[in-house]
């Protein structure tokens, strides 16, 4: 009997774990989606897409950066205020900052820009209340390519940043935390 006892209190115990990560999971879900329909909501010159556990934004027809530059088009800083009080509705949220560049200049130099360029981004949301450690930037230089290098306009189309925004993320793939 008291095997039977230790057996039963076993499985209840499991049970109880299994629903308590389930019930996790659901709310991580739906703190993503309701970050997603806001961001939908408040940001229509955005494109927000819900890819699978996580709310990417891009800002599709902007021009955000010059040339060999990091410097982030001031006519932005208001989309980028809209964002950063959503990000700040949720707590438990994220942001991945990536950065890019178009083909022109060396590898090396496309890297270095990049990350430059998320930084920029991420001080935009820094400066509008978004904490620091939320914020992780990465710079992947030329690739991932949205629009045709071999043109002016898919050029400027290519130097960009994209927010990813992720439940409870760490930090621990890939990127820098800065």
């Amino acid at each position: 009997m008291r095997k039977f006892l230790v057996l039963a209190l076993s499985v209840l115990a499991l049970g109880a774990a299994s629903c308590s990560k389930t019930k996790k999971l659901a709310k991580q879900h739906n703190d993503l989606l309701d970050t997603y329909n806001t961001l939908k909501k408040e940001m229509a010159e955005a494109q927000v897409t819900m890819e699978g556990e996580k709310v990417k934004v891009v800002l599709p027809e902007a021009v955000l950066f010059r040339i060999n530059s990091a410097e982030l088009n001031k006519d932005y800083f208001p989309i980028l205020k809209k964002m950063s009080g959503v990000i700040n509705k949720y707590p438990r949220t994220s942001v991945l900052v990536t950065g890019f560049t178009d083909k022109t200049g060396t590898d090396a130099f496309n890297v270095d820009l990049s990350n430059k360029r998320a930084q920029s981004a991420k001080q935009v949301l820094v400066d509008n209340g978004v904490k620091d450690g939320r914020i992780f930037t990465w710079g992947l230089g030329a690739k991932d390519p949205v629009a045709d290098n071999n043109t002016e306009e898919g050029r400027k189309q290519n130097r960009r940043v994209e927010y990813v925004i992720l439940y409870d993320y760490q930090g621990e793939k890939g990127g820098d935390k800065k």
